[in-house]
């Protein structure tokens, strides 16, 4: 199995360490293929909001400016099984270079461009936090991988109030270990079986609600004749 892990920062903190629990969960089933996208420093710019990635080129982002990063991470994500995001919530939401990473990559979402590869691939989304904010955090970025077409999305997010994993009351960490691990359960799970799986019910509703939408644009628009070439139109 194949896993790409987004770390939405470079700091090892505590969500970090959920992705310890989570890959020793993993490990506990088979030899997991693991690749990793570290934030910022696999992304170290913003979208431009050019437009390129939506208006030019064969597929979704052919052409960003920015492609030197944007590709690699890309294939990193296609060539998964399972693709988790681990961020710290920073601020009350998500970190600004995870932020950066679906700026970036909303081209591919259903109402564009999508990849189909993505409709059978399962999501994690992972935040922690010293106090308030995980619940926004999770939200947007489950949000964003909908988008992107994924068939299930596990979530787990924590208010520690305590500045580090270890120094949160021993009841409370192991409570929340223990729930990690049942959710790594199920995302290894549902992963495994993620072509046996009933397809996305949010998903095929996205794609029936943009459907009229992208086929009221011109007979050239790049959408448009994505869409028609994989027979969704």
């Amino acid at each position: 199995m194949k896993v790409c892990v987004i770390h939405g920062s470079n700091r090892k903190g505590n969500t970090d360490k959920t992705i310890d629990i989570i890959k020793e969960q993993l490990n506990s089933f088979e030899e997991i293929e693991y690749s990793d996208i570290y934030l910022p420093k696999d992304l170290p710019r913003f979208c431009t909001g050019c437009f390129a990635c939506l208006s030019t080129g064969d597929y979704a982002g052919q052409n960003c400016p920015n492609k030197q990063y944007t590709h690699p991470i890309m294939e990193k994500l296609l060539a998964s099984d399972g693709i988790i995001v681990a961020c710290p919530c920073y601020a009350l939401a998500e970190t600004a270079q995870v932020k950066a990473l679906f700026d970036h990559f909303a081209c591919t979402f259903i109402s564009h461009r999508a990849n189909e590869e993505m409709f059978d691939k399962v999501g994690f989304v992972v935040s922690t936090a010293a106090g308030a904010g995980t619940g926004r955090t999770v939200s947007t970025i489950s949000r964003n991988l909908l988008f992107w077409g994924m068939k299930r999305i596990v979530k787990y997010r924590i208010s520690m109030w305590a500045d580090h994993w270890e120094n949160m009351q021993e009841k409370k960490r192991l409570k929340a270990e223990k729930l990690l691990q049942k959710k790594a359960r199920r995302f290894y799970r549902l992963t495994k079986n993620r072509y046996k799986i009933s397809k996305s019910l949010s998903v095929q509703l996205l794609r029936f609600i943009f459907k009229p939408l992208v086929n009221s644009y011109s007979d050239t628009h790049p959408d448009k004749v994505y869409w028609k070439a994989k027979g969704w139109l």
